[in-house]
């Protein structure tokens, strides 16, 4: 991340295709244990996220460039970080910026993390950010997930 400005902004209906764009990612999908949305299913869901109060989602941006996204979102009876980065971002310390200007904006507690147990790296930025280990579950898609939260 070495001199590259990072910063959080509200979701842009251009930035939409970006994030498609990402999350078409055969290698980032099955790291994150997501399955691919199909076009019309996708701009569903990013309908219903950013008109619904419930939903806060900021879209990274890496020296002027959409990087990604991170949000918070309510599943089940507990609020949840989600983030996504263009494998062009990963290892450059981006998500972590984001997550840490993120937890400064979005300030309910706690908040949880799902993450694949396949997601070392994105393990690792919310253990760095103060996110501690709470519960290890199979997901309602079949993936395992790491549960953190933070207090």
């Amino acid at each position: 991340m070495l001199g590259m400005q990072i910063r959080l902004r509200a979701v842009r209906l251009p930035d939409l295709p970006v994030f498609f764009e990402h999350q078409c990612d055969a290698e980032a999908a099955d790291m994150a244990g997501f399955v691919p949305r199909a076009r019309s299913a996708f701009d569903e869901h990013w309908c219903k996220i950013m008109s619904g109060p419930m939903f806060i989602v900021r879209t990274i941006e890496a020296d002027g460039k959409v990087a990604g996204y991170v949000s918070a979102f309510p599943r089940d009876d507990r609020s949840e970080i989600a983030y996504w980065l263009g494998r062009e971002y990963w290892g450059k310390g981006i998500g972590k910026a984001a997550v840490e200007a993120f937890l400064k904006l979005h300030l309910e507690r706690p908040l949880f993390g799902a993450v694949s147990i396949k997601n070392l790296g994105s393990l690792a930025i919310l253990r760095r950010c103060g996110f501690e280990f709470y519960a290890e579950e199979t997901g309602a898609d079949g993936f395992q997930e790491h549960i953190l939260r933070l207090s």
